[in-house]
């Protein structure tokens, strides 16, 4: 015998139950949605200025005529330049050693920000000092066209990243050397030798994963394999939620298919068909998980030891950038940076 309110009792709290349910999964869809959105606009400010008019005062534009074989390329993709272009002594630095030990090469500072040079950027015109240094404005939008990135770009892909400005970074150390060949160095790159007569090289920076921080590709035909082969990966496979994915990510691909390797130790100039794969003391003799001991007085000694047959040295910026030098002090960084950007160095009264 059936007992007809128990069961109309159970059926209406099931429904009540069911309903809370949907209720709740609704609430955290929409919840997550406006998560997702808010993270994206919350970005979307720190790209702004790269769809910004160009005005009178502004930076001028590259012209592609002036850039010369084998040019050295800096890239500086944040909005920081509302009220002139703004460089800090490290970036600084590592501009200064670019263009000091290469006086034979152009060098190219690029900036996405269509701003001006301010006659209070002590830092600025000190490069003035050096006649191979070029402070140049890109378009962000005209600067990929005929480019196999130019759809990327044009649909606006890049706001949808949540690290923007370093995935913007990424695209155009690939796009500009897919159009003009040379070397792309980060700003937190010191160089303590020079790259004349260097060509088609990159440096791993770990076990598993070539850098990205240092590449040069040659306009000749493995140069060109490489940076074709580059761009293309970066506009086919690009990862919004993946910081390292289109930068490292990117070259270590290409280069596991050119090499016929999976292992980035085993990549050679042989197996590479001409194109120099450096190891780890090249660029980065202290890996990133170190790299509190740029900044450490008490193992200096035997930092500077390991870094006596660097090119250049890579001081992860990311990591260390709020950590001081304190001038005259025997932190390694610092040892480094008097050395090899001496101007630029000066300029620091106790801290750089």
């Amino acid at each position: 015998m059936f007992c007809w309110p128990y069961l109309k009792r159970n059926l209406i709290f099931r429904i009540i139950f069911l309903l809370l349910i949907s209720l709740v999964i609704v609430y955290n869809l929409n919840f997550l949605s406006n998560i997702d959105h808010f993270l994206n606009s919350s970005q979307k400010h720190l790209i702004s200025c790269y769809f910004e008019e160009k005005k009178d005062n502004s930076l001028p534009e590259l012209n592609p005529n002036e850039v010369t074989k084998n040019s050295i390329f800096f890239i500086e993709t944040s909005c920081n330049h509302k009220n002139g272009i703004n460089l800090n002594l490290r970036q600084g630095c590592a501009i200064e050693s670019a263009a000091n030990l290469n006086p034979n090469l152009n060098i190219f500072v690029l900036f996405v920000a269509p701003s001006f040079i301010s006659n209070e950027s002590d830092i600025v015109n000190r490069f003035k000092m050096y006649s191979n240094v070029n402070l140049r404005y890109i378009n962000f939008v005209k600067y990929s066209l005929n480019s196999p990135l130019q759809e990327f770009v044009s649909s606006n892909t890049i706001s949808t990243s949540q690290w923007p400005v370093s995935h913007a970074s990424d695209l155009l150390r690939f796009l500009t050397l897919w159009k003009f060949g040379g070397t792309y160095l980060d700003l937190d790159v010191v160089l303590m030798k020079s790259l004349e007569g260097l060509s088609n090289f990159a440096s791993i920076e770990s076990n598993t994963s070539v850098a990205s921080l240092v590449l040069n590709f040659d306009v000749d035909k493995i140069g060109r394999k490489v940076s074709n082969t580059s761009i293309n990966d970066f506009a086919s496979n690009y990862c919004a939620d993946n910081w390292g994915y289109n930068g490292p990510g990117v070259i270590t691909r290409t280069l596991k298919k050119i090499c016929g390797t999976n292992l980035v130790t085993d990549m050679n100039k042989q197996k590479c068909n001409g194109f120099m794969v450096f190891g780890t003391e090249a660029f980065c003799p202290i890996s990133w998980t170190d790299w509190q001991l740029y900044f450490n007085t008490n193992t200096s000694d035997k930092v500077m030891i390991k870094l006596k047959d660097s090119i250049g040295i890579h001081v992860w910026n990311l990591h260390s950038k709020h950590t001081p030098i304190n001038i005259g002090s025997k932190q390694p960084y610092g040892l480094v940076a008097k050395k090899y950007c001496p101007i630029i160095f000066s300029m620091a009264k106790s801290i750089f």
